[in-house]
Formats: structure tokens, sequence, C-alpha cells
């Protein structure tokens, strides 16, 4: 034991004053001349004997009164197991995780994780002098490493609120002798390279915060059946519903807004752990810019219960054939659908810019093949480009050998024969995502077309539909961005019966679409990084300044226009879903939306023992076990401030006091 104060100690001399008081006040009992001597004398000693012992017992409250208070000015302390190190004035830091979920309520409490963690952050504070500064961060503040006084740091750590940025990293302009970390430290979020960042001279400590469970629920995503928004017509939503927790969820409601105007709703049981898929349908009476969100009901973490997305009509899909035949049937088919865009090019006669600006190439029947159209339409799968390939019924397929060995495809084909046999397909796969929303009511016994086999191949990304022996008729190869689809026969009727077979028109249509890209994704994520928008007039548009807005605020994002195109990084201070307004000097350009990231929807944490495994070979590292602050308080004291008895002192002295008390009022 040691003492803050030890010359207080020379004042233990004023133990002496109720000892000499004792003393003095000690004298001869007078003598009582009574008649009856014997009962007299027996009550004599046996009140001098309670009266002795009254007196030893006020002497001994008050000696050890005295010595308690003298020891409490003193102040004795036990020494601390581990040094403190430089304790100065400014290198003690403090992080504190407001990210969204700590909106999870804190476990056996009604508060939310972050009121707990600020509550045991302002405890931390205390543990220090008055004169001490703090370096506080947390995931939003602009303060992050500043120097403030304690009244300051609470009266920062009272303004927090939830934040959509991830775990808080401190700023590092220098090393702190001690930075406590208060957190529900996610497995999402977390990792042990925070730990990393910092000198080993830091002392890290590790304060978690236990939430109440790993309950969640939250919309991961939506997208289009086909990314194809019809205006005046039926579309299809495609919605993902997660579900974080260990535990079933039922009749959860699910809500979509067009417009802010409720347009469909259905009610979803989620099992634990997973994503749930729903289908929506809904219907555009008008064409123009929409904006939309989907709508969950959960508490107590409700950041991620809106999901915005923005619905542009799509313009005309461009379709362009390249063909040999005089009439193709693609040409009717196309051209009955004003969603489509259709040219048809002439093997000899082709308009390469206008080829290579379409959304879905056809080579519909070309015999031979010329190096030049081969090497532009590789390029267009490369890019991004669907192309469809129908075979010819010439054996001839110059130029086709170097098309499916630039684009990694083992194809090849010999042609057809007069007396070849026509072998019927199989019955398409309903639950095959390409002949999703086709069919009202599948018929697996539906009558199915027949063709010969002029092309043959293998190892496609997916068969579409296949002959009854098993050989694919029409597959799928995805190569990049792009697609590439073939067919195994020409569409001649005298090869191939699905030219007169209802199922011609929805797999023609069905390939052009799945081969349309939205220039606009339905919504974007904050922090996506870098988003590119088609803009026009790009010339004189490199001569202003984009800027996005968002009611009252507005960001200017790093931009740059290439290619017809704008390209520019979410700013790292846009932190608030919803929908915004890019424009250009003034001028609204594009509706945005943007969402939450779902790393915060998934509560699961680190427990304190898997904590300490993850920062096992890091010695400066201490990792605190669930508990009030109290706790927290009481461990880091002992360690490095040693356990201080002044208070025990004090309380001792008040207690003898109160003996001394006693003991005169009472015996």
């Amino acid at each position: 034991m040691a003492f803050l104060y030890p010359s207080f100690l020379f004042a233990l001399a004023a133990v002496a004053i109720p000892v000499i008081l004792h003393l003095v006040q000690l004298r001869r009992a007078k003598k009582v001349v009574f008649s009856n001597v014997k009962f007299i004398q027996a009550s004599k000693d046996l009140t001098a004997s309670q009266r002795n012992l009254k007196q030893i017992l006020i002497l001994l409250a008050r000696v050890l009164f005295i010595t308690f208070l003298v020891l409490a000015f003193a102040q004795p302390y036990l020494p601390a197991s581990e040094s403190i190190g430089a304790s100065g004035d400014s290198d003690v830091a403090i992080v504190v995780d407001n990210s969204f979920s700590t909106q999870s309520r804190q476990a056996a409490q009604d508060i939310s994780v972050l009121e707990a963690a600020t509550d045991r952050a302002k405890a931390i504070i205390n543990l220090f002098p008055a004169s001490t500064s703090f370096s506080l961060s947390a995931s939003d503040r602009a303060r992050h490493g500043a120097s403030v006084q304690g009244e300051d740091a609470a009266a920062y750590l009272e303004e927090l609120d939830f934040s959509s940025s991830s775990f808080p990293l401190l700023s590092q302009r220098k090393n702190p002798s001690h930075l406590f970390v208060v957190s529900d430290f996610q497995k999402s979020t977390f990792s042990s390279r925070f730990i990393g960042a910092y000198d080993s001279l830091t002392q890290i400590h590790i304060v978690p915060i236990a939430s109440s469970g790993e309950s969640n629920v939250a919309v991961d995503s939506v997208y289009l059946e086909d990314e194809f928004v019809r205006p005046a017509s039926d579309n299809v939503l495609h919605i993902r519903v997660l579900n974080t927790g260990s535990e079933a969820v039922e009749d959860v409601p699910v809500k979509l807004f067009i417009n802010e105007s409720q347009v469909a709703a259905l009610s979803l049981d989620l099992p634990a752990n997973q994503v749930t898929e729903a289908v929506m349908n809904f219907k555009l009476d008008d064409g123009g810019i929409k904006k939309a969100y989907v709508q969950i009901e959960d508490f107590p973490v409700d950041f991620d219960n809106n999901y915005h997305f923005v619905l542009t009509p799509s313009s005309g899909i461009k379709v362009t054939e390249i063909t040999d035949l005089l009439q193709s049937p693609l040409q009717r088919l196309y051209k009955s659908e004003p969603f489509f865009e259709f040219t048809s090019y002439n093997a000899g006669n082709i308009d390469y810019a206008e080829v290579t600006n379409s959304d879905v190439i056809i080579l519909n029947g070309i015999s031979n093949l010329s190096p030049a159209v081969a090497t532009t339409v590789a390029n267009f799968v490369k890019d991004g480009g669907s192309l469809i390939v129908i075979p010819s019924a010439s054996a001839e397929r110059g130029g086709y050998s170097s098309l499916f060995q630039d684009l990694n495809i083992s194809a090849n084909g010999s042609g057809v024969q007069q007396t070849q046999n026509k072998s019927t397909l199989n019955a398409p796969d309903p639950n095959n995502p390409f002949f999703r929303s086709i069919f009202s009511e599948f018929d697996p016994k539906m009558k199915m077309p027949a063709a010969v086999r002029s092309l043959v191949w293998s190892r496609a990304s997916d068969d579409i539909l296949k002959f009854r022996g098993g050989s694919p008729f029409l597959s799928r190869f995805d190569r990049g961005e792009g697609q590439v689809y073939l067919m195994a026969a020409p569409l001649d009727e005298q090869y191939n019966s699905l030219v007169n077979h209802a199922l011609l028109v929805p797999v023609m249509f069905k390939m052009a679409i799945t081969g349309y890209k939205q220039e606009q994704q339905l919504s974007y994520s904050l922090g996506s990084g870098t988003i590119q928008i088609p803009v026009e007039n790009a010339a004189s548009a490199k001569e202003g300044v984009y800027e996005l807005s968002q009611d009252s605020l507005s960001f200017i994002p790093e931009q740059q226009v290439r290619g017809g195109k704008l390209y520019f990084n979410v700013p790292g201070t846009m932190d608030r879903a919803g929908f915004y307004t890019l424009s250009w000097q003034g001028k609204p350009v594009a509706t945005l939306a943007f969402n939450y990231g779902t790393e915060e929807s998934r509560l699961d944490q680190y427990s304190p023992d898997e904590l300490r495994a993850l920062v096992s070979n890091a010695k400066n590292v201490k990792v605190y076990d669930y508990g009030d602050a109290f706790s927290v308080k009481g461990e880091f004291e002992k360690r490095y401030f040693g356990v201080k008895l002044w208070k025990y002192c004090l309380i001792l002295c008040l207690l003898f006091l109160m003996v001394e008390i006693a003991l005169i009022r009472f015996l």
C-alpha cells in the first residue's frame, strides 16, 4: 500500500487527544454510607464494570475515527499492476460506434445499443482527471480525433445520432496512450485490421455492448423481371427480403409505392437466416420517371425498412438482323411490337456504325460470314451486347469458326440434308428463368415443334430448349457482360417447325428483351464507388459541373465526361438514402435512387471470447466482458490506476463516528 499524500500521516499524532481525555476523566469512586451495605456493594460493582467497558469502547471509536480521517486525507492506494504510461493532457482516445446496427436494443435493457455505448463512454471519461483532454471519434462526426475537455466530450456524446457509416476509425494524427473502443462489434463490419492500425505502445480497450438479439428484417434488393419498363402495361418486380435472425418471422407486410401512392401489397413468411423473394405486378399509367420504394415494417432496426428505386420507361430495343434471306420471318415478328426498333441488313451491305449501336444482333441464315462482320460481332458481344446466331441450311460455314473461336465457343455445323429427319423437342422447363412469365398455365404435354440439327455445340451456360435425345436446340453462352444464343436449325419451315409454332414469338422476344440493359440502374448504394450515366450533348457537358441534390442538400462529386457518359464518384458525405436529382448548370438531367448497404442489417456480433481470440496476438489489447459501466471502470482502475482506498477510509471514519454517538446515547 502507498499514499498519495503521505505528509498527512503526521496528523496521526492527534490520536493522543482522546487518550489524554480518557485518562483525565478517570477518578476515584466516592463512598456512600447506607444501611444495606451488601446490596449497595453488589450494585456498585456491576455499574462500574459497565462504565469502564463503555469508556474503552468510546475511546476506541474516537481513536479509529481520527485514524481513518487522517488516512482519508493521505489517500492510500494499492499500486497498479501495470503502468499507465504518459497520461498527458490529450492522449486518451474514445471511439464510439454509432452505425445503424446500434438501433437494436441492449440486452435486458429498454435502451438502444447507442445509448448504452454513450453511457459507457461517459463513465470512461470520469475515470480520468478533469484536466484530461480526449480525442473522440464516431461514424459520422467531423471532429475525428479533435481534443476536447471532459465536459465538452460528454456534450459531444449527447449529440450522437445513428449514422449510415460503418465501423469508425480514429484519425491517425498520433497514437494515443489509451484507446477505448465502445461498439456492438458486428461480424459484418469489424475486423482485426482496426487493431493493427495502432502502435503497440497504445493500450487498446475493447468494450463490447451486448445487443438483445440478431433478429432483423430488411429489404435486400429489387429487380425487374426483364429490365424492361413498359408504360401502360404490366410489369413484374422481384423483391428480395432478408431475415437475419435465427427464428422465422411470419406475416411481414410488404408494400409497393409509386409516386407516394400504394399500388401493391402482400404478406411474407420469412424463414430464419435467409433471403426470401416476392413478386409484385404493377402497371404504369403513363410515361415519365417514377419514384418508387418498397416498404416493410420492422422494429427496432428500421433504417433498412425502405428500399428506393427509380422507374424510367425504357427506350425501344434496337434489334439488328444481318441475313442472306430475301424475306425473313423475323421482320414481321419484331415490327409488330412498338418497343422493338427493328433493322435488317443484307450481309453484303451493312452500316457498321448502326450495327454496333444496337442492343441485339441476329445473324440469320448467313452462309458465308465475312471476317469484318465476325470481328465486329465478337467485339459487340465483348462490350456487353447480345448476339443470336441462327444457322443457314447450307453446309458452308465460312467465318463462323473464327467468330466462335474468338468468343471461346465450341461449336461447328455441317448443314442439313434434304432427307434428314426432324427430331421433336422436349417441353420447356417451367422453372427455367428464361420461361418465367411466358406461360400463364404450363401444359407439360403440349405439342412441341420438330427440327433438324444443323449446328452442334457443347458446354453452354444454359440449355434453354433440348431435343428429346438430350442434345441442345437453343442455348445461351455468357461471355463477359454479353450473351450469345445459338439455335441448332435454320428458321425455315422445311427444317424447323418452330417457325409456325406458338413458342416462336415469346422465345424470340425473350432473347431480345434479356439482351436489353437499362442505361440507368434502378438504384445505387451509398458509397458504391463510380457510377456512369449517359448524357446528351457530351461535348458541351464537359464545360459545366454536375451536381447531386436532395431537398436543401447539394453535393458536387468528382466527375468526368467521356464517350457520351458521365462518370462520377458518390461523395463520402452523402449519407441519406432516398432520391437525388442530378443537375447540370441547374437543369435536371436524371433522378437517381440511393440506398443503404446491407452490412449494418446483419446484427450478429462477436462475443468477448471471440474478440479475445481475434486479437490474441496483440498484447496491448484488453477485451472486457459484457456488464455495466462500473465493472469496466473498476477493472480499468485496478489495472492502471491501482485500487484507491480513501473512499473506504472515509466510510469507516463516518462509521466509527456514528458508533461513538450510539455508545454515548444508548449505553
